[in-house]
């Protein structure tokens, strides 16, 4: 019996440091890329969803952005007529991408915030569409009813926006993928974790009869015992204390705790060093496609201002007001230029100014912005190839304004944001569409995009150090 409690004891302490190296990698390395596949996802989903909106092949659900989303729930997947097909795969879709988008911008990736039961509906979620096996011939009706609409898109569109719908299909087929396999590492590891709980607070206690450990019985009866006391408000997993028993003093403990520590191998990909290093065209290109993603946030703060304005201008509406829209309108002149008197804060000194926003020209500008950048965030558009096709220096340079200017299109917004609030009469005010979430996600997305530029400026600068040292790659 001494040496199946040695031997149960050497492999408790490998399998607690197994554990402990796992979950540095996983928050590290894993758990990071699946959100970063997720956002590569979302990107691709809402490229599919604007083509398919644009040629009626779904019905938007036009209470999508009223609904508040508090948990990850799988949409619906009850058969559906052709007729319907419009209006129900629209509102499936819409649902899946407001879900993605939740995990995009709310969840947190990390082993302290996840646990089985959100893993388990992350991959339920994921199973909405089976974006591997697009075909109508899916016994999935939301794939079947998604395979025949891109079909119908495909028909008769040109061969850049083909291009773009199986790029985005493509990518999405890798991005899940990966994600799928992080998330059963990832489920595979918070077993394991319980376990090594189990291991530390219970079969570790001071007040553990070791000398229980001498059959499966009474070993199980020892950890009931004592589990209540030490592991408050966590569940009894019979199944996972009885691998606990099989590790420790199984028939086949050696195979047995061999698996177990095989779970908690990092597999990382080892890279042969090239000569080359780093292809900075890749890293800025990188940075650029993620200031591309700000796109969805744009789109959602240009329909909130403008549906703000309209609240506003609605209240102005004296019969001097009428009168001049009319006349305008006889003559097919344009609208009038709207001005608006703003509060900004500068965002290191936190000082306020008073400034006048031409709110025409400035929504105007912000609309061509976000088609511009809705292009750059897929690789290979006519957007993204026309700036991947410049020198380096120039598509530096074209990211370094706009990142100062999108950091100036913030506090503008923020502004006029509040500006919105306090001008609308009392009555007026629940219509009003705050932008503060969207602001939040911009500026995320803009410090993702600073990191990612930083990293391209700092490889550039290494190489040409290492050029006047007379070093050669």
């Amino acid at each position: 019996m001494s040496m199946d409690v040695n031997n149960s004891e050497d492999f408790g302490a490998k399998f607690l440091a197994a554990l402990k190296e796992k979950e540095a990698w996983l928050n590290s390395t894993l758990l990071p890329k699946i959100h970063d596949d997720y956002r590569l996802h979302l990107t691709c989903l809402n490229n599919l969803v604007e083509a398919l909106t644009k040629k009626s092949l779904i019905t938007p659900d036009p209470y999508q952005k009223d609904k508040k989303i508090t948990q990850i729930q799988k949409p619906e997947e009850t058969s559906f007529t052709d007729n319907e097909c419009p209006v129900k795969l629209g509102l499936r879709i819409c649902d899946y991408q407001s879900m993605i988008d939740y995990v995009c911008n709310y969840m947190k990736f990390n082993t302290d915030q996840l646990n089985l039961d959100k893993v388990q509906r992350l991959m339920d979620l994921n199973g909405t569409f089976q974006w591997a096996n697009l075909t109508a011939n899916s016994p999935k009706m939301n794939t079947q009813a998604l395979a025949v609409c891109i079909g119908n898109l495909k028909t008769g569109a040109q061969q850049l926006q083909i291009a773009m719908i199986n790029d985005s299909v493509h990518k999405t087929i890798e991005a899940m993928a990966e994600i799928s396999s992080g998330l059963r590492q990832t489920a595979d590891f918070i077993r394991e974790r319980y376990k090594g709980e189990v291991r530390k607070n219970v079969i570790a206690s001071d007040k553990f009869d070791v000398s229980k450990k001498v059959n499966p019985t009474t070993y199980l009866s020892e950890i009931k015992r004592l589990f209540p006391s030490v592991m408050e408000k966590r569940p009894f997993s019979n199944e996972l204390i009885e691998e606990i028993i099989q590790e420790d003093i199984g028939e086949n403990k050696v195979a047995i705790q061999k698996k177990t520590l095989d779970k908690l191998r990092i597999e990382e990909t080892k890279v042969v060093a090239k000569e080359t290093g780093p292809n900075t065209h890749e890293v800025l290109m990188e940075a650029i496609r993620n200031l591309g993603t700000t796109s969805e946030q744009y789109e959602q703060v240009l329909m909130k201002i403008v549906s703000n304005n309209k609240v506003l201008q609605g209240g102005r509406n004296s019969l001097k007001d009428k009168v001049i829209r009319f006349i305008r309108k006889i003559f097919g002149l344009p609208e009038q230029q709207i001005d608006y008197s703003i509060v900004t804060t500068d965002a290191a000194t936190h000082a306020k100014k008073h400034e006048s926003l031409n709110y025409t020209e400035f929504v105007s500008n912000l609309a061509k912005r976000n088609k511009f950048y809705s292009g750059i965030a897929v690789k290979n558009s006519i957007a993204y190839n026309q700036i991947s096709s410049q020198d380096e220096k120039k598509a530096l340079a074209w990211l370094n304004k706009q990142m100062t200017e999108n950091s100036r299109i913030q506090v503008v917004l923020a502004g006029l944001d509040a500006f919105f609030k306090s001008s609308v009469s009392v009555l007026d005010r629940p219509k009003i569409k705050g932008i503060t979430m969207e602001l939040t996600s911009l500026k995320n997305i803009l410090v993702k995009t600073n990191q990612l530029r930083a990293e391209y400026v700092a490889y550039i600068e290494e190489k040409e150090q290492m050029r006047k040292l007379g070093i050669t790659e």
